[in-house]
C-alpha cells in the first residue's frame, strides 16, 4: 500500500485560469507528489500525472496535473459526466469506521462531479458545488494541464459529522482517466480489478495529515 503525507502549507493554490501550468516551476518543483502511474488495464497511452495535496486551517488544498499533447473537455456543468473527458480524480474515505467516501472528479475545463457513498451502487451526488471548493483549471498548450480546488474541513464535518485532525491518517486514491479521446485508466495506488473500476475503496492507499 502506498502512503502520501499531506504537508501543512501556507502556499496558496495557483489561480491557474488563463495560465499554462508546469510542475517545473516554483513551488511545485520542491513539493512531494503522489505519482498516478499504475495503468492496470492495458493500452499504450499512459500519460504522466501527479497529485499535490497540502492542508491549512481551512481544509485540504488539492492540485492534480497531467501531461498530454491533446485533451478533451466537452462537459461544462456541475455533475456532468466529466470522467468521459480528460479527467483527474480524488477519492477519499476520511474515517475508518465509516464506509462512505467522497469522489471528486474534474475535467480539463474545471467542471466537476462530487458524490458520496459506500460503494459504486450506493452513491449520492451533491446537489450543488459546495462553497469554498473553487474549482479552477489551467490553459492547455500541448503539454501539462492542471485542476485545483480546496476541500473545506467544514464540508467534511457537514457530511460526516466530525472533522479531521492533524496527525490523522485516512484512505484515498488519485486517478487519471479519459473515455473519449485517448481511453485510459491510471491510479496512484494499484487497483486490483478485472476491468476499469475506480470505486474500489479496498484498494485505496494511505494519506497522512502531517501534524
Amino acid at each position: 500500500m502506498r502512503e502520501y503525507t499531506i504537508q501543512h502549507t501556507s502556499v496558496p493554490l495557483p489561480t491557474l485560469a488563463g495560465t499554462v501550468f508546469t510542475p517545473d516551476a516554483e513551488p511545485f518543483c520542491r513539493l512531494p507528489f503522489a505519482a498516478i502511474d499504475c495503468y492496470a488495464w492495458g493500452g499504450d497511452y499512459r500519460p504522466e500525472a501527479r497529485a499535490y495535496v497540502g492542508w491549512d486551517e481551512c481544509g485540504l488544498q488539492v492540485l492534480l496535473c497531467a501531461r498530454e499533447a491533446t485533451i478533451s473537455a466537452r462537459h461544462a456543468a456541475f455533475n456532468d459526466d466529466v470522467w468521459t473527458d480528460s479527467c483527474l480524480e480524488f477519492f477519499f474515505r476520511p474515517f475508518e469506521d465509516d464506509p462512505r467516501y467522497l469522489n471528486i472528479e474534474a475535467n480539463a475545463a474545471g467542471a466537476a462531479l462530487i458524490g458520496i457513498g459506500a460503494d459504486r451502487e450506493h452513491r449520492t451526488r451533491l446537489d450543488q458545488c459546495p462553497a469554498g471548493m473553487d474549482f479552477r483549471a489551467s490553459r492547455h498548450a500541448g503539454e501539462w494541464w492542471a485542476v485545483a480546488y480546496a476541500v473545506p474541513f467544514t464540508l467534511i464535518e457537514a457530511l460526516f459529522a466530525r472533522g479531521l485532525a492533524p496527525g490523522a491518517s485516512f484512505a484515498g486514491n488519485f486517478y487519471k482517466c479519459d473515455e473519449s479521446l485517448h481511453p485510459h485508466f491510471g491510479a496512484w495506488n494499484p487497483v486490483d480489478a478485472p476491468a476499469p473500476d475506480f470505486h474500489r475503496p479496498e484498494c485505496f492507499g494511505r494519506l497522512i495529515l502531517q501534524a
